[in-house]
């Protein structure tokens, strides 16, 4: 069966139509995605100010010195005494700083 000219017309219109429905609801869809994507990235901050004293090649022997001394002191309170976190006496001991 052949269409006539305006059934064909009319086709042309209805698939217009849906055309421009998909693009408004392409761009709807791209726009949520932009948005989505602009959540994962990194917001600015403001460091927190340091709280720990800067590890010296003399903080670093004394760390060690009074680890050997004490064997059986704990980590936390050679921190303590040396006014650092307990995180840097075990680089200290373990050679990573």
């Amino acid at each position: 069966m052949k269409l006539t000219i305006p059934q064909i017309r009319d086709l042309i219109t209805e698939l217009t139509d849906e055309s421009k429905t998909l693009a408004r609801r392409q761009i709807y869809i791209a726009t949520k995605i932009h948005k989505l994507s602009e959540e994962t990235r990194r917001r600015s901050y403001t460091r927190a100010p340091t709280s720990s004293r800067r590890i010296t090649a003399a903080v670093r022997a004394s760390v060690r010195q009074m680890a050997a001394d004490f064997p059986d002191l704990a980590y936390q309170e050679i921190a303590t005494a040396h006014g650092i976190n307990l995180g840097r006496v075990s680089e200290i001991l373990h050679g990573k700083r």
